[in-house]
């Protein structure tokens, strides 16, 4: 569930001695001309790795940040990577273990942006296809990021307003080509979860946050994304078959004027569902859900 993170500490003198009393520290010193003062600026920043998390003091402050997942997985299993489950007791165990190693209470650290919530899961379809060629608008939006595809990257990434869906196959990546999809959220401004009272890091082992990064995943993936099942493989009219892969055009939307944007964003999904086209999203709905549940009271 929980992946990336990013906590700042209130106080960066106060986490330096604990550090400094507890660790050794790798230092990177550099100077850099500074306009406004005329002068050059000293800058020092300290650093130190807590298995895949890494802790970075500077001359503005102090913070945390790396995937939560991903030191979960290190410090009990000893494995890299965020392919497997993270249910909500291995969320509040890992917030524990970080606690420990960096010898300061989770309730202290603020969340920043880029807070992302994820889930994967076993698909019983072709993911490649599916990402590539069935993901094909956001909010009637082109993706924003497709690399090219390769042994270990099927990839695409949509990006808008204080949201970046990502949508990737995880198998390709960490799982030996296991039918693994990874759907994730990545908050691009922290007011979102803040207007939902989720400020500081032991926020995320309450149940009710976690509910709260679902929904928002959830009605990102079943709103705004639209994904259409194969249509070469219908036996539809050529006049269909047209109006289908025009639906699926960003340029069609975007030379839409207001009002019949407006028109034809009301029927599009309909017409979707009329012609049997989203048999593989509601399919993925449907696992998020269990999925969900299932991590949720583990």
């Amino acid at each position: 569930m929980i992946d990336y993170i990013k906590a700042y500490f209130p106080d960066k003198n106060k986490i330096f001695e604990i550090m400094q009393e507890n660790y050794n520290l790798e230092k990177i010193s550099y100077s850099r001309f500074d306009k406004n003062k005329d002068t050059d600026v000293l800058y020092e920043t300290y650093k130190k790795d807590f298995e895949n998390m890494q802790l970075k003091i500077t001359n503005q402050g102090a913070y945390i940040h790396n995937s939560l997942h991903h030191f979960y997985n290190k410090m009990l299993l000893g494995v890299h990577g965020n392919y497997n489950d993270f249910s909500h007791s291995s969320i509040i165990s890992s917030i524990g273990f970080l606690e420990e190693q960096i010898k300061f209470p989770a309730k202290k650290l603020q969340l920043s942006q880029g807070l992302e919530f994820g889930l994967n899961l076993k698909m019983p379809f072709d993911l490649d296809n599916f990402i590539l060629n069935e993901c094909v608008l956001y909010d009637f939006c082109q993706a924003s990021k497709v690399p090219p595809p390769n042994d270990e990257l099927v990839y695409k990434e949509f990006e808008k307003g204080n949201y970046r869906l990502k949508i990737y196959h995880k198998g390709r990546q960490q799982c030996h080509g296991e039918n693994i999809l990874r759907v994730e959220v990545k908050f691009l401004d922290k007011r979102d979860f803040n207007k939902n009272n989720i400020y500081v890091l032991s926020d995320l082992d309450n149940k009710d946050n976690l509910i709260f990064f679902y929904n928002k995943l959830n009605t990102l993936m079943n709103f705004k994304l639209m994904c259409i099942d194969n249509i070469e493989h219908r036996q539809f009219s050529n006049y269909k078959k047209n109006k289908l892969y025009k639906y699926s055009s960003h340029k069609f939307w975007g030379e839409l004027d207001r009002d019949k944007f407006k028109l034809e964003s009301k029927k599009v999904y309909p017409y979707l569902e009329k012609n049997n086209l989203t048999e593989h999203k509601n399919t993925l709905l449907k696992l998020m859900d269990s999925k969900f549940i299932e991590l949720l009271d583990n």
